[in-house]
């Protein structure tokens, strides 16, 4: 079995409860247990460190167990890393939390101590069990980490109106921020570098950078990429942009990006029925074993272009079996997690775990769903992130369904009739170069099947990150569209056609090109972009540099619902952790 993630990454492990739940990729870790009566729970689950012998955890309600949460249940893993306990749930409607500290172990002098959200005391209660069943993907990770920390940053330190929908829209608010400090925490536990500033735990690294940067905003870009370097020092801010990397794409911490966890008992949050797969799979230059801890980030692979995957009759029946007619597309869906085994004409085959949500109504002549996460080529071992629309096959899209918006997002300011996107350059190139780094503001004019897109001004970011360290965030510099010597300001999308996946928005030969501030050099990418209706990223695939991802600030286009029907967009208001 592949070691998961690094030594010092602690998840659940997901117990079999439906052998197809497994598929090999999620065989090692998630959430199981059985009930343990009215008002209490058992957990059932493991410490992965390949594994983590000794491992403290800890169940807490109120808040995490590092902001003084009321302990309700502890139990010290085995050699194996597993471990299980019952606990007590409080009365109401109280958060719970599940915390974990490898005892003896440390990320370089700072103790890796992560944490993550359960859900409330109540539902969990009801629920009686946390298993694949109800609740899957329980992870104590870096990711889980730093959205508590966000979450605490922006809701003055306060957990008592975190539930469900709240944590659901901090994830898509603050995707981002989330992302940069969970590659910051993921750098320490891994032992790829130490913090300069003086922290007393990985958790308590988290909130540091949360509260000294400058997180995702409707009026400024965030810094948080930048605070997080420059909180780190060093060489370890070279590290960051691989690690994002790989979270992005990793098919364990990339679902945790997109949504929440649908916790309650035999939902199904996509109708019974055959659909249309049309999917976007960009491989990244980041192998698997970058999540041991034993291999470099800075050696990457070499990945294959982006490409759009359509398979034309996918079925979904009610207890959650995925198949299709052509043997091209297999996997479970368990509440809107969904685990995959697909298969490009290549002949190359990749697993795949995801979360699924469906669209608004107004964006489709039929109910969609859109599908983000991450997987593996299970043949170069490289991840691969992946997106999707799953829809009947008559569904047509509306990409100018929306009738109102703002004319201002991240100083990107647009004309009536346009509306604005805010992009983040996340040191999501196909080299892992730290100087892919920064922001783009864009403004979209729509039509039924496209966009014209147009750069915006924006504002460069520099500053201090309050612990006496500076930092500078390059920009992107151009954006522009054809080959010659004068191309094309204005971008031209439309659906793409070869094969017909009309969900996907395509540019061809756009140039992508981001500077260096620290060089005074810049780097241009030049290749076919992509855009999965209702998804976080905008692919380029570069001919000269692999795939580069620009993650899309949180928008009205990514107002998606965990429920299988979503009338007007509910701003991921629904789902759970």
């Amino acid at each position: 079995m592949h070691k998961r993630l690094s030594s010092r990454h602690l998840r659940f492990a997901m117990l079999p409860a439906a052998a197809a739940v497994a598929l090999a990729l999620a065989a090692c870790g998630g959430g199981g247990g059985g009930g343990s009566g009215p008002g209490g729970i058992s957990l059932s689950g493991a410490a992965i460190d390949a594994p983590l012998p000794g491992a403290a955890i800890t169940i807490t309600s109120g808040a995490p167990l590092a902001d003084g949460g009321t302990t309700i249940g502890t139990a010290t893993a085995n050699s194996q890393g597993s471990f299980t306990l019952s606990v007590t749930l409080p009365s109401g409607s109280v958060p719970i939390f599940a915390n974990a500290a490898a005892v003896g172990r440390s990320a370089g002098s700072t103790p890796l101590e992560l944490s993550s959200y359960l859900g409330q005391s109540d539902v969990l209660a009801t629920v009686g069990t946390l298993s694949t069943i109800n609740l899957p993907d329980l992870d104590i990770s870096p990711v889980s980490t730093a959205a508590l920390a966000v979450y605490a940053q922006t809701h003055s330190g306060s957990y008592s109106t975190l539930g469900p929908a709240t944590y659901a829209s901090t994830i898509a608010t603050y995707r981002n921020d989330i992302l940069a400090i969970a590659a910051a925490v993921k750098a320490v536990g891994d032992n790829y570098c130490t913090p300069q500033a003086s922290v007393s735990s990985t958790t308590d690294l988290a909130r540091l950078i949360a509260s000294s940067a400058t997180l995702s905003s409707s009026s400024s870009p965030s810094t948080t990429l930048a605070t997080a370097a420059a909180v780190l020092g060093g060489t370890c801010a070279q590290a960051l942009p691989a690690l994002q990397v790989a979270i992005l794409a990793d098919p364990d911490f990339a679902p945790e990006l997109d949504l929440g966890d649908v916790i309650d008992a035999n939902v199904q949050s996509v109708v019974p029925g055959t659909y249309q797969l049309q999917a976007l799979v960009a491989e990244t230059p980041m192998n698997w074993n970058v999540n041991t801890g034993s291999g470099s980030v800075t050696t990457p692979g070499t990945p294959n272009p982006a490409e759009v995957l359509v398979d034309p009759s996918v079925t979904i029946d009610a207890s959650g079996t995925v198949s299709s007619s052509d043997s091209m597309v297999s996997g479970t869906l368990v509440g809107n997690l969904l685990t995959l085994n697909l298969k490009d004409s290549a002949g190359r085959s990749y697993l795949v775990r995801a979360k699924i949500a469906s669209l608004p109504s107004n964006l489709s002549s039929q109910q969609a769903y859109v599908i983000q996460g991450g997987g593996v080529n299970t043949g170069s071992q490289l991840l691969a992130s992946f997106s999707a629309a799953l829809a009947p096959a008559a569904a047509v899209p509306v990409w100018n369904g929306y009738t109102s918006h703002t004319s201002e997002d991240g100083g990107a300011r647009c004309a009536t009739g346009q509306y604005p996107l805010r992009f983040d350059l996340d040191g999501l190139s196909a080299r892992g170069h730290s100087d892919s780094v920064g922001s783009l503001g864009a403004c979209v004019t729509p039509s039924s099947n496209g966009w014209s897109m147009s750069l915006a001004s924006f504002n460069a970011i520099s500053g201090d990150d309050g612990e006496g360290h500076s930092f500078t965030m390059p920009l992107v510099d151009t954006l522009t569209q054809g080959t010659g010597t004068t191309p094309s300001t204005t971008i031209t999308w439309s659906e793409a056609a070869s094969p017909a996946a009309p969900f996907i928005l395509e540019a061809p030969d756009l140039n992508l090109t981001v500077g260096n501030s620290a060089t005074s050099t810049s780097t241009t990418y030049s290749g076919n972009a992509y855009y999965v209706m209702g998804t976080h990223a905008v692919v380029v695939s570069s001919s000269s540099g692999g795939n580069v991802v620009l993650n899309l600030q949180d928008n009205f286009m990514t107002q998606l619902s965990e429920s299988s029907h979503n009338v007007g967009g509910d701003g991921s208001q629904q789902g759970d952790h």
